[in-house]
C-alpha cells in the first residue's frame, strides 16, 4: 500500500485530526484501529498511513506581512494555529509508526 492510497490517507487524516482536537494517544489509537478493522484490516495500512501524514493537504503559505492578520482571523473563527496542526501531524506519524510495528494480521 502506498501513502496515496485512500485507506492510508484516511487513517492518516483520522490520526492527525484526533490529536489536533485534543485526543490522547490511547484514544486516537483506538479510533484508528477501529477504522482499520472496519476496512478489513488491510496489510501495510499503518505503515502507509504514517508516510501519508507527510502528504496530507497543508494550509497555503502566506507572506510574513499577512501572517498576523491570518492568525487573528483563524482565532476568531476557531481554527487551530498551524503549530497545533504540525504537532498533531508529528504525533500522528509517531503513533502510526508504532502501530505498524505492533500489528499482526
Amino acid at each position: 500500500m502506498t501513502p496515496n492510497d485512500p485507506t492510508a490517507q484516511g487513517l492518516a487524516t483520522m490520526a492527525s485530526a484526533g490529536f489536533e482536537f485534543g485526543g490522547d494517544p490511547d484514544q486516537v489509537a483506538h479510533d484508528v484501529r477501529a477504522m482499520w478493522e472496519q476496512l478489513g484490516r488491510p496489510a501495510g495500512a499503518f505503515e502507509a498511513a504514517a508516510r501519508a501524514v507527510a502528504v496530507l493537504p497543508q494550509r497555503p503559505e502566506v507572506p510574513i506581512a499577512d501572517q498576523a492578520r491570518r492568525r487573528a482571523v483563524e482565532r476568531a473563527i476557531g481554527i487551530n494555529p498551524v503549530e497545533v496542526e504540525l504537532a498533531a501531524a508529528l504525533s500522528a506519524r509517531e503513533l502510526l509508526e508504532r502501530m505498524a510495528g505492533t500489528v499482526t494480521c
